[in-house]
């Protein structure tokens, strides 16, 4: 399940990225207000963590903004004023829930999951490209019915790369996403898991759709 955190000071967003990572979930950063809308209107994330006081944005309107374009995925708020009218004014004009700073991390990674949870009953959390059905919440694969012995990191890789919607990936946004930056592998570790990848996904079907896009890095759709 894939989640979006954008907090105005960048270590604390590490911080919740790290603590989400944890709990199994596939975390992006954005560090602005522009970045937050151009990623939320292109992938369907189960949660979003919003700081809103972030660069780009003035208090709830990143929110009225975010709703205006049919974003329909939860949104945990981050405010940085206690009162209880800015958390009514928050969740009035589109945040699912809030928190005040500084939050204890623990409680935002279990608030994270509830709203993924739901998140996951409403949308029933599936992908598909051609014949490649992805079930998220249960990390199984499939493709023209046949389920697609995929390993965690495997399944991952395949789950960013369709909800990408055909645009190129490097290896590293791949290694960024897969590994934790204090033991990330180095060398050809993403070139060899992506043709383990290619192996498992277009294997004997006649239609192949993992494609590596010279010097841009990977993508997936027909006539690969």
């Amino acid at each position: 399940m894939r989640v979006l955190v954008a907090d105005s000071h960048p270590d604390f967003a590490k911080e919740i990225r790290l603590a989400l990572r944890s709990e199994s979930l596939v975390v992006e950063v954005a560090a602005d207000a522009g970045e937050v809308m151009e990623r939320a209107v292109a992938v369907p994330y189960v949660a979003l963590v919003l700081d809103l006081d972030l660069p780009g944005a003035r208090g709830v309107d990143l929110l009225k903004r975010l709703r205006r374009n049919q974003v329909a995925a939860p949104i945990l708020a981050l405010l940085a004023d206690p009162k209880p009218e800015a958390r009514i004014e928050a969740l009035r004009f589109g945040a699912d829930d809030c928190l005040v700073q500084p939050v204890l991390m623990a409680e935002l990674v279990a608030r994270v999951h509830a709203l993924a949870r739901r998140a996951a009953r409403k949308t029933g959390d599936c992908l598909e490209v051609e014949d490649l059905v992805l079930h998220c919440d249960k990390r199984r694969a499939f493709r023209a019915g046949r389920a697609l012995p995929l390993t965690d990191r495997e399944f991952l890789a395949l789950e960013h790369l369709v909800c990408a919607h055909g645009r190129p990936v490097s290896a590293a946004e791949l290694l960024n996403l897969l590994w934790h930056e204090e033991d990330a592998p180095q060398d050809n570790f993403i070139a060899v898991l992506m043709m383990r990848l290619r192996k498992k996904v277009d294997g004997d079907f006649s239609t192949k759709l993992m494609q590596t896009i010279r010097g841009s890095g990977y993508a997936i759709g027909a006539g690969g």
